[in-house]
């Protein structure tokens, strides 16, 4: 099952589920499978048309596409600035809570975008996105396999968690084009 949203593992009968970024529950046992990078991205004709944000202040003159589940924007879009950690709230006049969407609508030039560079990739080497704002090292989140915490891990989840490390550490896996 394939969802945006975060899901309840025990209650809906979940042997296993991959997790971008964020807390782990401590009654969960996490599995490092990959790094993502995220960065801030936009079409070339976006672009001409509002210019490119050089700050992070520049950011509240673009039209931000955010992503929420909830009814509003989950966390922000963090970078760093002279080494720390800032969360920045962009805003925007359209959001979605369908991360194929928020992607459609960076394609169409009607906004920026906060995305990982696994669903960008080929759009970046093509170039009809652009990343921005790289200078603030965008920190990168780890991309888990998460389970349930037992006594026994049962062979299934096993084989399923190394078989998706041995796919993901294979050199240039993230930015060979699709």
């Amino acid at each position: 099952n394939l969802t945006d949203r975060v899901v309840d593992l025990v209650r809906e009968g979940y042997d296993v589920g991959i997790r971008i970024g964020g807390a782990i529950d401590p009654n969960f046992v996490a599995v490092k499978l990959a790094t993502n990078r995220r960065v801030v991205c936009g079409t070339p004709d976006y672009f001409e048309r509002n210019g490119i944000p050089r700050t992070l202040d520049d950011l509240q003159h673009h039209n931000c596409l955010s992503f929420n589940l909830q009814g509003g924007q989950q966390r922000g879009w963090y970078f760093q600035k002279n080494g720390k950690p800032v969360t920045i709230r962009a805003e925007g006049k359209l959001d979605c809570n369908d991360g194929e969407l928020l992607h459609r609508w960076a394609m169409e030039g009607l906004g920026l975008a906060w995305r990982s560079t696994w669903e960008i990739q080929a759009q970046l080497a093509e170039g009809s996105l652009i990343t921005v704002l790289d200078d603030y090292a965008l920190p990168q989140y780890d991309i888990v396999a998460v389970y349930p915490q037992q006594r026994h891990l049962p062979a299934k989840i096993r084989f399923f968690i190394d078989y998706l490390k041995q796919i993901y550490a294979r050199p240039g896996y993230w930015t060979q084009a699709v």
